[in-house]
């Protein structure tokens, strides 16, 4: 399995979260994070915040160096 690095964009609702994009460096999602706040202000859906999250990283042989 392939490891995966980078930020996502994560939209924070009252019930929960929602994966919303991926991106290379923390520079990049916190610029679609800050523009998503930005619209979710002028038409709110539900929405409560966007937010940057690290991707975490996935391991399929956690045993082994």
């Amino acid at each position: 399995m392939l490891e995966e690095t980078g930020y996502k964009v994560v939209a924070v609702m009252f019930f929960g979260t929602r994966e919303v994009a991926r991106f290379e460096t923390r520079e990049q999602a916190e610029w679609k994070a800050q523009e998503l706040n930005e619209w979710a202000e002028r038409n709110p859906r539900g929405y409560v915040q966007f937010l940057v999250r690290p991707v975490a990283v996935t391991r399929r042989d956690k045993g082994t160096p």
